[in-house]
């Protein structure tokens, strides 16, 4: 093979790598973080109403994930108003450290209440089900929480 013709295939393979580059990204946009929690919360939702058999306790373990899932959203509600405080403040010339101070203690007040709350509703859940309905939907359960923490941190 001479050299022109390493470069043309060289080229051809080149120009074949970029040609599909477009075709792997063209799946559209990728859907929220918010969405994709929703979504794992639906599954364990599913997990729950599959897994526990008493139909008032897998109820109220349902109502536990619902719980969770409006934890999740006024998360990330409260970050995205943060971000804008944040704006705010950083956009005004005359702001102090006393006023991001303020905002960083309103921040992490309210995210400490929100954990305080996720751990009593991880107590209510582990008292509804048995260690075998625990097991069984442990995976959901931590695939949900994950899903929350990125849509927590915007991701």
């Amino acid at each position: 093979m001479s050299a022109l013709s390493r470069k043309i295939a060289c080229i051809c393979g080149v120009c074949a790598v970029l040609l599909s580059l477009p075709a792997g990204c063209s799946r559209g946009p990728r859907p929220s973080a918010v969405v994709t929690a929703k979504g794992a919360f639906d599954e364990l939702r599913s997990a729950v109403r599959e897994e526990v058999k008493d139909p008032a306790k897998s109820a109220e373990v349902v109502d536990i994930v619902d719980q969770l899932e409006q934890i999740m959203i006024e998360a990330a509600d409260a970050r995205k108003a943060h971000a804008a405080r944040l704006h705010v403040l950083i956009a005004d010339y005359d702001a102090t450290e006393k006023d991001f101070k303020a905002a960083f203690a309103e921040l992490n007040t309210k995210r400490n209440s929100r954990q305080d709350r996720i751990l009593a509703i991880d107590q209510r859940a582990r008292g509804l089900t048995t260690n075998r309905e625990w097991k069984a939907i442990f995976s959901k359960v931590a695939h949900a929480l994950e899903a929350a923490s990125q849509a927590e941190l915007g991701m």
